[in-house]
């Protein structure tokens, strides 16, 4: 068979006439009561867009930073079926160091901002002229406190749920631990959709087999890159979102 489209330009003009995230996600969690656990909710942003997506959904929100609750819980208000918890989830339940950073909610996790970092802060720019403006940087950084974590195969037994239609991850390079949370209960989740970070912003990267240790044994398959985030200082990627299928679970009717 011939392929219909001659070039990879052609193909990916067709896609984007066809699909942007909402109907790649909307095509693939068909049900019309999707089960869906948003993990890093933050103050809510998902929330609304999952909700606009499937407004019938059940959406399970994960969410410890105390600043972004007033706006979650606003947020989660909105809509019938959401519940707010107000902790993180990880591979063990334990209290745990939790970085905040002055800049913004999004960026803040379990792992420190490198302060060494190349793919992020030009120091050429910072430190030889304004040693200040860079103490005055590495000021609104890393303030740490105690944060509780949660694993999620418990929370599944303990609110009586059967299965994750959608899974979504946005940790800051915590993924690994929420997916271990979860032990042989990954395997009842449908769709993952979760951030990978490439670049040395924090302490600590991620690769694709950080994640796939867990991801493949319970029978997921890699669906779609969905977004990639180049960084203008060196040309590399900084991260993508990554989008995993269970067929087991999606074949079932």
């Amino acid at each position: 068979m011939i392929d219909k489209y001659l070039t990879n330009q052609e193909r990916t003009k067709e896609y984007l006439k066809k699909f942007n995230r909402a109907s790649v996600l909307k095509s693939l969690v068909k049900s019309k009561f999707p089960v869906i656990f948003d993990v890093g909710a933050n103050s809510g942003q998902s929330l609304r867009e999952f909700k606009e997506i499937w407004p019938n959904s059940v959406v399970h929100c994960f969410e410890p930073q105390k600043e972004c609750l007033e706006n979650l819980e606003k947020s989660a208000s909105m809509f019938e079926d959401v519940f707010v918890n107000n902790f993180a989830v990880g591979s063990k339940n334990k209290e745990e160091v939790f970085y905040t950073h002055d800049i913004s909610t999004g960026i803040s996790g379990f792992n420190k901002v490198n302060l060494e970092s190349v793919d992020s802060i030009d120091r050429s720019k910072i430190i030889p002229e304004d040693n200040q403006e860079f103490k005055n940087y590495q000021n609104k950084l890393n303030h740490s406190r105690q944060v509780l974590i949660k694993r999620l195969d418990e929370y599944l037994v303990n609110e009586s749920i059967t299965k994750i239609d959608f899974l979504k991850i946005d940790t800051q390079g915590f993924e690994p631990e929420v997916l271990s949370g979860l032990g042989e209960r990954l395997g009842d989740v449908g769709v993952v959709l979760t951030e990978l970070m490439f670049y040395d912003y924090y302490e600590r990267s991620l690769s694709f087999s950080d994640i796939e240790q867990f991801l493949l044994p319970a029978g997921f398959k890699l669906f779609d890159i969905s977004h990639i985030a180049k960084n203008p200082m060196n040309g590399r990627t900084d991260w993508v979102d990554v989008i995993y299928t269970n067929n087991k679970q999606l074949n079932v009717k």
